[in-house]
């Protein structure tokens, strides 16, 4: 096998390898900030019975205006910006309960 074709195959292996490797942490990443958003927006809605973590992310992502909101709090996260983060957070409207 000439040098060429090596060298393309290991550079190969390496691009995909370096891809598979930021899957996880992408997803881990983003599982975070879920957890993180989804956990505030408990403790700014006060709800008032037991709700599952899905049937609560289900009643505020019900409306365009929450989704964008919650869209911005997202977005700040990632940036390490808490101001932006708290205010998307705190225009988020609570679901009726």
């Amino acid at each position: 096998m000439s040098a060429t074709k090596v060298t393309v195959l290991l550079l190969s292996c390496l691009f995909c390898t370096s891809a598979l490797a930021d899957s996880p942490f992408k997803d881990l990443q983003f599982g975070n900030s879920k957890l993180q958003i989804l956990g505030d927006l408990k403790k700014a809605c006060h709800t008032q019975k037991p709700m599952t973590d899905d049937a609560l992310a289900a009643k505020i992502m019900s409306t365009e205006e929450n989704q964008r909101h919650v869209r911005d709090a997202k977005i700040a996260l990632e940036r390490n910006n808490q101001q932006n983060y708290w205010d998307a957070i705190g225009k988020v409207e609570c679901p009726e309960m």
